[in-house]
């Protein structure tokens, strides 16, 4: 499959619709307004990771958490902000998502089923969308089903122990056990994006990432839909927070994994005629807040009404039968026995005589990534706050050597390989709050976990156990020693839709209510998301956010007189070949300049003038392709960044399109060569500026190297051009600290493994030491 992101050097300054996130809200509405003819802008903060790039193993799974603790449950960031799996430990209810390009979908178990249809007769949801459920709800439905392709799991395909064993317990509780359709492709073939997908390998590795490709993520098909039509789409990017601009929106963002961090940077932004906020409840919610916090004029309900889904996750540990749960992981799929897909089976228990009494139980797979942390997890967990369901002293003795073959010969045989994953979805109050602390979203639900529900939730669980003669295993967290915290991965709510302002946040076509009471809202901006569901489903969520997405899309078209066409694509192209190694790093220099445009640099940039006003840039240079870079003359590297010039403006300017020609020979001195930096700038207000700079390189009597190297001559003009009447001259600096940190910041572009990235360091790093040793060493010899 193609690489879809493309580099942030090429993110313009205005796009007419720009989608925040790329889960099952972002990606149907990218692939949608882009079939509608807009040009659709992609920001998400994850990165792009394709089958075969996920976690296979214990240490790469470690490395792709990222975690975030509540003050109280130690107000810590730990991990990658851009990993795989993202956990919100809020001592309430902790939080589960996915952060990649196609967000929760990349780890979630594909549950592909409608809720029961009396939640949509619940007065929570507007009118308007109560009134079209068999309308354009029921054509999102439809149209969600014919991109995701769900099926269950075939009666043709190898059986699995895991639903063997967990019929028995269907039996045990009265119910039937049926397969629900999964998102999962079990036959080669070509999707409705034109992407063609292997069958399923049935490793069971769903939860961490598929590395097959059959799991019909939104990577595999709305993302690539979209971008097919046109979306540009860009990873690593954190969106802050979204604001008015007359009759745009200005877009505040953060690069990742760039380097900008280490200098303290401050925020980018670009403006679009219409904003989509789709990066998941967590997400979303915390942008809004940050942009209320700005003075955006919001719903005072922002936040409210979180729901957990009725989320509960348990085992079934050590049961007298083997249940082949345990992923693949590293391991060869051909030595192993079929786990297949997270989730194959259902015990459909939603058919009460109250909604909120229902619930469904899922069977799953624990992932081969994780797999040899779960002897001693579940044996720990089974010791703190395990119930066996059976006695007897013959059947303690099996239990002590299954666990004991656990941590001898690993996941995959003893009590692991005789445990049950169980799920369950079910309804909860929705009385969670979403607040904004210390620049993070932090969920709070005073005794969450207390709720009658989990009770009857937990018998059934019990005896669902019992049914195969094994220990009982809660969630550990959700015990009286943890102040009962639950662990959430189907978030809901914090956006909600609503009739009005004073009960929810969005509209039904999920536009953002302009103040705290009435109807009004803003134009241009929309919520798209598991946030505006207003309750618990009940089922897995996936399907109905995207069909609530698709109807939102349906409707933004119809109000602005697009047309959609929802034709399916043929085949794509082979994919392309691997994109050119290249190398980035990010640097700051700072200084003076003043408006003595005649004066040279070093005197008109002086600090102790009574007309010097202060400059500072951080940017990012980019070479996307190294060969080509060192190929050309001018050596031209793409600059993109932030400069903060008080004369000019109060708040950053961007850089719109920048170049460095680093170590070229043009407008040098005979025998010196210049470092050339062209950055053409905007302001909010939308004055553009240009900015030229040039290091001097050229011996000099003395030691000069050190000050040549870290010395920018610069000229500012008043326009969009070196021809442009230039209104201030001066020079930067940088310090030895910053010039280490600068190092640090040095990364390889596209290398394929450890060897190509060393190579393409020494051959960026032979170029540039060789030219100060041609004009500072060399020269001199001669």
């Amino acid at each position: 499959m193609r690489r879809l992101s493309s580099p942030l050097s090429e993110l313009a300054s205005h796009y007419p619709v720009v989608v925040v996130g790329s889960g099952y809200g972002g990606g149907i509405t990218a692939s949608r307004l882009s079939r509608a003819g807009q040009q659709v802008c992609v920001l998400e903060r994850g990165r792009e990771m394709h089958p075969g790039e996920m976690p296979r193993t214990p240490a790469q799974a470690v490395a792709e958490f990222q975690l975030h603790c509540a003050p109280g449950q130690g107000d810590l960031d730990v991990g990658s902000p851009t990993g795989l799996i993202e956990v919100h430990r809020n001592g309430d209810v902790s939080v589960i998502d996915g952060c990649g390009l196609g967000g929760t979908s990349l780890i979630n178990a594909g549950v592909t089923m409608r809720p029961d249809p009396r939640v949509f007769e619940d007065p929570r949801w507007p009118q308007a969308l109560r009134a079209d459920v068999h309308g354009l709800l029921e054509d999102g439905f439809t149209q969600a089903e014919l991109m995701l392709r769900p099926l269950p799991y075939p009666e043709d395909h190898p059986p699995l122990q895991k639903l063997k064993t967990f019929g028995i317990s269907a039996e045990k509780l009265g119910g039937r056990l049926t397969r629900p359709p999964v998102a999962v492709t079990f036959e080669a073939g070509v999707n409705a994006a034109g992407v063609r997908q292997p069958g399923c390998s049935l490793c069971g590795d769903c939860a961490t990432g598929c590395n097959t490709g059959a799991k019909n993520t939104v990577l595999m098909n709305y993302l690539p839909d979209a971008h097919a039509h046109g979306a540009r789409i860009f990873t690593e990017v954190s969106v802050r927070a979204v604001v008015p601009d007359g009759a745009k929106w200005r877009v505040y963002y953060r690069p990742l994994n760039t380097g900008r961090e280490r200098f303290d940077a401050p925020d980018a932004w670009l403006t679009a005629d219409r904003v989509v906020l789709a990066a998941g409840t967590m997400g979303t919610a915390e942008i809004l807040l940050r942009s209320r916090e700005l003075g955006l004029p919001v719903s005072s309900k922002l936040g409210h009404r979180f729901s957990s889904n009725g989320d509960v996750l348990a085992f079934g540990y050590n049961l007298d039968m083997p249940v082949h749960g345990v992923g693949h992981g590293e391991q060869d799929h051909e030595t192993r026995d079929p786990v297949g897909p997270c989730i194959a089976g259902v015990i459909d228990q939603r058919d009460t005589a109250r909604l909120d009494e229902g619930m469904i139980i899922e069977e799953g797979a624990i992932p081969g990534a994780l797999a040899s942390l779960m002897p001693a997890a579940l044996a720990g967990a089974a010791a703190l706050v395990g119930e066996d369901t059976d006695e007897g002293i013959l059947d303690w003795v099996q239990e002590r050597l299954r666990q004991a073959d656990s941590f001898v010969r690993g996941p995959d045989h003893g009590a692991v390989e005789h445990t049950q994953t169980l799920m369950v979805m079910s309804h909860d109050e929705g009385k969670g709050e979403l607040r904004l602390e210390h620049d993070r979203v932090r969920l709070h639900w005073p005794d969450a976990g207390r709720d009658p529900q989990l009770t009857r939730i937990e018998e059934r669980l019990r005896r669902a156990t019992a049914a195969l003669g094994g220990t009982f295993v809660r969630y550990p967290l959700w015990s009286e020693a943890f102040g009962k915290e639950l662990l959430c991965t189907h978030p809901l709510g914090g956006c909600v839709m609503a009739e009005r302002a004073e009960d929810g946040v969005v509209d039904h076509e999920g536009r953002v209510f302009s103040g705290a009471s009435g109807h009004a809202v803003h134009e241009g901006l929309y919520v798209s998301d598991g946030s505006v569901v207003p309750r618990s489903l009940g089922i897995n969520p996936l399907l109905t956010i995207s069909a609530v997405a698709e109807r939102a899309c349906a409707l933004m078209a119809r109000r602005h007189g697009w047309t959609i066409d929802y034709a399916p694509l043929p085949e794509a192209s082979a994919p392309q070949a691997p994109g050119p190694v290249g190398v980035r790093f990010t640097e700051t220099m700072h200084g003076f300049l003043s408006g003595d445009v005649k004066a040279p640099h070093l005197e008109a940039g002086d600090p102790e003038r009574d007309d010097a006003t202060p400059l500072r840039f951080v940017l990012t240079v980019t070479a996307e392709d190294l060969d080509a870079t060192l190929r050309d003359e001018r050596h031209p590297l793409t600059l993109t960044g932030t400069v903060t010039a008080p004369v000019l403006s109060s708040r950053p300017l961007v850089v719109t399109r920048g170049e460095l020609r680093l170590m070229t020979r043009e407008h040098a001195r005979p025998g010196g060569q210049r470092m050339e930096y062209l950055l053409h700038l905007l302001s909010e207000s939308g004055e553009a500026y240009y900015l030229e700079g040039y290091k001097d390189l050229y011996d000099d009597p003395g030691l000069d190297l050190w000050k040549d190297t870290t010395t920018l001559f610069v000229s500012l003009h008043r326009g969009d051009g070196p021809e442009a009447p230039c209104m201030g001259r001066g020079f930067l600096r940088l310090t030895a600290e910053e010039f280490a940190r600068q190092l640090t910041t040095l990364r390889v572009l596209n290398a394929r493994d450890g060897v190509q990235r060393a190579e393409a360091l020494a051959r960026f790093g032979g170029f540039f030491f060789g030219a100060l040793w041609d004009t500072y060493v060399r020269r001199v010899a001669a």
